[in-house]
């Protein structure tokens, strides 16, 4: 029955669906592994100075390219028909506006400079900004390999930048001793290797013409993409920006965080920032163009963000748990003992992950309603609130930003559930008893990485070992639960691993066991 119903779900889209989701998922978690050991092995060989650094320009570099490129790649594909005006118009005023970024960011480099309080930024940010010209070039065929769900596609594009850039270019520039320009060099790799691939993969017949009709088509749409998404990378990235002006000294930013602190600050931020990295990606992908090709069908888009919300709700919490509990351990292992300080801002930055995470479907939901501009107004409230936080809790030290930030999150998460409520008559009840067997979950996972933690440490384990008994012990429970309690996990409407019994129960010798603990 369970089957059937999710069966009923895909019908529409079928196998393409599937093997779109397949693929993208692959590219996410594959670039999520490969991220993983550059990162570690970079934090071995560059000082968490440098990492302050490129957190502030990473994050003025990724604000900008939002407005860089005005939304134009999202509206292609919410827009059912696109003619070949829209896409010689979206190429040129992209290229346009990626050289008026690039030129404007060259010119103001030295401000930035004296503001932080950093030089090294008045060499730094000139050749980062070229991001904004190489990335407007690749646009129109990037865009279009998401319409038409050529993820395959996009995997292989997005491996061949990031192996050549980060592993090619920036570890052997990184040992080579060139320390923050190993990072500088390899994002600039990256970023060229991505646009090449793009056209290579996804041909795209485009012309320099701009049409005046055509862009405003796609700027009615796109601009408010852009105000949407703006409002909302900034919200999550004014930690990472604001933090290293403590370090300067001023009536509003007191000297209460080192760039050290800041550095450690950044690099939890980034270990936090993965997992939102497989959400955003997924959904700005998978569920956004689905959700895009049912955005007049509102009983499906309920059913969508509700399964959506389970889901989400068991992975984060779950995982959220888990790396609370062994922060320290993780931290020490993952970037060096150095980092390891750094822990309490770690557990504060996921507990924000789950109201991150969970937030993603209500975001693709509003973007594939075009209902940007109204959920602009939510997100300007979240930009205003975070930038409060960062500001008071900065005086106290770098947990008390991670703990505001954590706070703020969970009240936008709140707001966007009312939202979503109006915008589709979703029950309210029903997004929050969603997030139950999420919950549950999660108090399973404390309960037993506390236990695993208490065995290891009684032993006195090797890090290494502690995190093994861990997940082990996470994982066993896990499976537990959806074998024996699947209702634990969500409603059997909105529940996918409702099936795992029924198909685990066709095991001969597990069929032997659940019939023994039924008779007990």
């Amino acid at each position: 029955m369970t089957q059937l119903y999710f069966s009923k779900i895909m019908s529409t889209e079928g196998r393409k669906l599937v093997s779109s989701f397949s693929w993208n998922t692959a590219t996410v978690v594959l670039q999520i592994l490969i991220q993983l050991g550059y990162t570690a092995v970079l934090a071995r060989l560059i000082a968490p100075e440098s990492f302050a650094v490129m957190g502030v320009v990473l994050s003025l570099m990724g604000f900008a390219e939002i407005f860089s490129q005005i939304g134009l790649g999202p509206a292609l594909i919410q827009r059912k028909v696109v003619t070949q005006d829209h896409l010689n118009s979206a190429f040129t005023t992209s290229l346009l506006l990626g050289l008026t970024f690039t030129l404007f960011f060259i010119a103001i480099a030295p401000v930035l400079a004296n503001l932080y309080g950093i030089q090294l930024l008045e060499e730094i940010v000139p050749i980062v900004c070229t991001s904004f010209t190489i990335s407007s070039l690749s646009v129109v065929p990037r865009n279009l390999m998401m319409k038409e769900m050529r993820f395959k596609a996009f995997f292989t594009s997005s491996m061949l930048s990031i192996v050549g850039g980060n592993l090619v270019v920036g570890l052997i520039l990184a040992y080579g001793g060139f320390q923050i320009w190993a990072y500088v060099w390899a994002l600039f790799a990256q970023n060229a290797l991505m646009t090449i691939a793009c056209w290579v993969l996804q041909p795209t017949r485009v012309q320099l013409q701009w049409k005046k009709k055509a862009t405003l088509e796609l700027l009615n749409y796109g601009a408010g993409s852009s105000l949407f998404n703006a409002l909302n990378y900034a919200a999550t990235k004014v930690d990472v920006t604001l933090t290293p002006m403590f370090s300067q000294g001023s009536w509003m930013f007191p000297n209460s965080i080192s760039l050290h602190a800041a550095g450690l600050y950044e690099r939890g931020a980034y270990v936090a920032s993965l997992p939102i990295t497989i959400m955003a990606k997924l959904s700005d992908s998978v569920l956004f163009s689905g959700m895009s090709k049912l955005q007049d069908e509102l009983e499906r888009l309920q059913r969508i963000v509700l399964a959506a919300t389970n889901a989400l709700s068991l992975l984060s919490f779950a995982f959220s748990c888990f790396v609370i509990v062994f922060s320290e351990e993780l931290l020490t292992l993952y970037l060096g003992s150095q980092y390891a300080s750094g822990h309490w801002v770690v557990k504060w930055l996921f507990v924000a992950v789950v109201f991150r995470s969970l937030t993603r479907p209500i975001d693709s939901l509003l973007r594939a309603k075009a209902a940007v501009y109204r959920g602009s107004k939510i997100k300007m409230i979240y930009f205003v609130l975070m930038v409060a936080g960062v500001i008071f809790g900065g005086r106290f030290g770098a947990e008390s930003v991670a703990m505001s930030i954590a706070l703020t999150t969970a009240i936008h998460y709140v707001m966007m559930v009312f939202f979503a409520s109006s915008l589709i008559q979703l029950p309210i009840k029903k997004q929050f008893m969603a997030l139950l067997p999420g919950m549950r979950v999660g108090a399973v996972v404390t309960l037993v990485s506390f236990l695993m933690k208490y065995v290891s440490d009684r032993m006195h384990s090797p890090i290494w070992i502690a995190l093994v008994l861990g997940g082990l012990g996470v994982a066993c429970g896990g499976l537990a639960l959806a074998y024996f309690r699947p209702l634990w996990l969500g409603e059997r409407s909105i529940n996918p691993l409702f099936v795992i019994p029924e198909r685990v129960r066709k095991i001969p010798f597990l069929r032997k066991v659940y019939e023994a603990f039924d008779e007990e």
